[in-house]
């Protein structure tokens, strides 16, 4: 049986009015097996202090499977990898950038997202709930100047969807994007969902 596979991401920007609630640049990329590649832009903001707690929005993903874990360590892993080497994202050449610092409150929005396509057996940018990545982003206590989303389903090892990501211009773009400082990676494994294998990344910058 063939494996399916599919991967999407988002983009917001730095460049977007105070409460103008996250209008979306329709730019749309197709290939197969590749989702919609999309970008926005975000207020700038007063950067977050640590964080000390999470908000009770990520209670349901804070106890996790530890295997998933390694699999979301291991992409975050394999991301700083692939920005330390430089890259050629849609033929264009991608100089070397610095490391990304993982940061919780993005991997508790990118968890509750795959959690949610997972149990819902979808996968879109949009939750089921019809949030978007910047609401989650925000609901989890991460307040962002710029952000991206990656999302990918099918992959069972983290260097596939990697992988995966790396050969698709708009998500190979927010990987090595040097505006981007931060990444929390959300893996779930739904074995009687389409897809089973379920990743989003949240990259964000403040």
């Amino acid at each position: 049986m063939k494996r399916l596979t599919s991967v999407l991401s988002f983009v917001l920007g730095a460049t977007l009015s105070v409460g103008c609630g996250g209008e979306v640049d329709p730019g749309l990329e197709q290939e197969a097996g590749i989702g919609e590649s999309s970008s926005t832009a975000a207020a700038e903001t007063e950067a977050a202090p640590a964080a000390t707690a999470l908000p009770a929005y990520c209670n349901g993903v804070l106890t996790w499977n530890a295997s998933w874990t390694a699999f979301e360590d291991e992409v975050l892993k394999l991301v700083n990898q692939k920005r330390a080497a430089g890259a050629t994202c849609g033929g264009v050449a991608k100089p070397a950038v610095p490391a990304l610092t993982f940061d919780e409150r993005q991997r508790c929005a990118a968890r509750v997202h795959s959690q949610d396509m997972g149990t819902n057996n979808f996968m879109s940018h949009t939750g089921s709930n019809g949030s978007t990545p910047w609401q989650r982003m925000t609901n989890a206590g991460y307040v962002w100047r710029s952000a991206a989303e990656n999302v990918a389903a099918g992959q069972s090892t983290p260097a596939a969807v990697v992988n995966s990501w790396m050969n698709s211009s708009g998500h190979c773009n927010n990987i090595m994007g040097s505006g981007l400082k931060h990444l929390g990676v959300g893996y779930f494994y739904a074995p009687s969902s389409t897809y089973k294998h379920y990743w989003t990344q949240d990259f964000g910058a403040q």
